[in-house]
């Protein structure tokens, strides 16, 4: 006789439904909304370490960089070639030129040198206190306020001169420039009309990219600053050595 299989052990098991995984949508994809494009993307690149020995020497103009300097710029370089980048300007200073050289020669772009992006010779360095103080006392205990604040009002007037000039003659393009620290906190404090004491708070790493975004009508946004993601490590310096009080 022959044994009878129940239904139960023929029967095909049943399968979960697959279900599909959506693409992962960035969160960031609707910042720059096609319908204000084209945006220009403006890259502020401090110089990477210099050779201070030199300066006695050859003069604050002609420094070149360090060893530590050209480390540097060679992860400076790897990740601005993945960058897409239009157009090169730089300042007259030989250690800007240096950062922006090896980038230009294998971009093949051209260094278009303006001396509007030259270091600011700014002397009056002094340490700032911000907790448990309203802002007119911040400025009362600072002396200086209003002598250094009118100088930077002058400076950030041309900054701002200067990134409207560059604007304009690259509207749609990716610009790098090549330039300073103090000319750096200039542009960005210049945008975020902040006075003299932000000026004085904000630190500026040598290699460092900060990057602005401006849509077809004008419109400006700071995206980041100050990103150093390509350096092995941090700078190693004191960040105060500079100040006085």
């Amino acid at each position: 006789m022959k044994k009878l299989v129940s239904a139960s052990k023929t029967k095909a098991p049943i399968k979960s439904p697959v279900k599909k995984v959506a693409k992962y949508q960035s969160p960031y994809r609707k910042i720059k909304p096609k319908i204000k494009s084209p945006y220009t993307i403006i890259y502020l690149i401090r110089h990477c370490n210099p050779d201070y020995s030199t300066e006695k020497l050859v003069g604050d103009h002609n420094m070149p960089l360090s060893k530590i300097g050209l480390e540097q710029r060679e992860y400076l370089t790897t990740r601005l070639l993945r960058m897409n980048i239009d157009k090169v300007y730089s300042s007259e200073f030989l250690r800007a030129q240096e950062t922006a050289r090896q980038f230009a020669d294998k971009a093949g772009k051209k260094i278009i040198i303006d001396k509007r992006l030259n270091e600011i010779d700014w002397t009056d360095w002094y340490r700032i206190k911000y907790f448990n103080m309203s802002e007119k006392t911040r400025e009362k205990r600072f002396h200086q306020h209003d002598r250094l604040d009118a100088q930077l009002d002058k400076m950030q007037a041309l900054s701002r001169k200067l990134i409207s000039d560059i604007y304009m003659h690259s509207k749609g393009k990716s610009v790098a420039l090549f330039c300073h620290g103090n000319i750096i906190k200039s542009i960005i404090t210049s945008i975020i009309n902040a006075d003299v004491i932000g000026f004085l708070s904000l630190e500026i790493f040598q290699s460092s990219i900060s990057k602005l975004v401006i849509d077809r009508d004008g419109y400006i946004k700071i995206n980041h600053i100050n990103n150093i993601c390509h350096l092995p490590h941090e700078p190693n310096e004191d960040l105060f050595i500079t100040l006085v009080d």
